[in-house]
């Protein structure tokens, strides 16, 4: 697992042992932040599940303002934050080693808006409807944000999420990736 552009350009991450952590694969990876293209520049960023850090930190190698990781897992957490020194980031990110549900929450005390949402949960929790429709209910996304959700490739969502609207959705391999926006 590498940083794939930017100023970090060709760093290895660290990522957990064992089967704890799905890390997104470098090729998804790359289709992703290529659709995004320049809308990564002076974004704010929530990577929920953030696992190794790997998204956040890619978003952040290619000039992302600031990252709010979001991982309940203390294994991953410690990862997080030696992978986001080794790429010199500690100053733009904030980690939240919470459940999922009780970061969205905090996030919306702080009022914060984010142009960019990162989804990946674990495949086998089948939440990623409910994360959906919290953020959607929450009103965190930005007024042209953009949530993307990283799936198994037969898990179905909805097309709308109270004010969402599904986009767009590719496949590569066993993995579903599908972008949503305010309407």
């Amino acid at each position: 697992m590498r940083v794939i552009a930017g100023m970090c350009r060709g760093k290895r991450l660290k990522s957990v042992k064992g089967l704890s952590t799905r890390p997104t694969a470098d090729r998804v990876k790359e289709a992703v932040f290529n659709v995004l293209g320049s809308r990564i520049i002076e974004a704010k960023v929530l990577d929920l599940f953030g696992g190794t850090g790997n998204i956040g930190i890619e978003a952040l190698s290619r000039g992302a303002k600031f990252v709010y990781f979001v991982e309940k897992d203390r294994k991953a957490v410690q990862i997080i934050k030696e992978n986001v020194t080794w790429c010199n980031f500690n100053e733009k990110v904030e980690i939240y080693p919470v459940d999922c549900f009780k970061a969205l929450k905090i996030l919306k005390e702080k009022n914060i808006k984010f142009n960019l949402v990162y989804l990946d949960p674990p495949y086998k929790l089948l939440i990623i409807d409910d994360l959906l429709e919290e953020i959607a209910k929450t009103d965190l996304l930005d007024v042209n944000g953009i949530i993307i959700a990283e799936t198994a490739k037969n898990t179905e969502l909805l097309s709308n999420f109270d004010h969402l609207n599904k986009v767009r959705e590719d496949h590569y391999g066993d993995t579903k990736i599908t972008y949503y926006q305010r309407n």
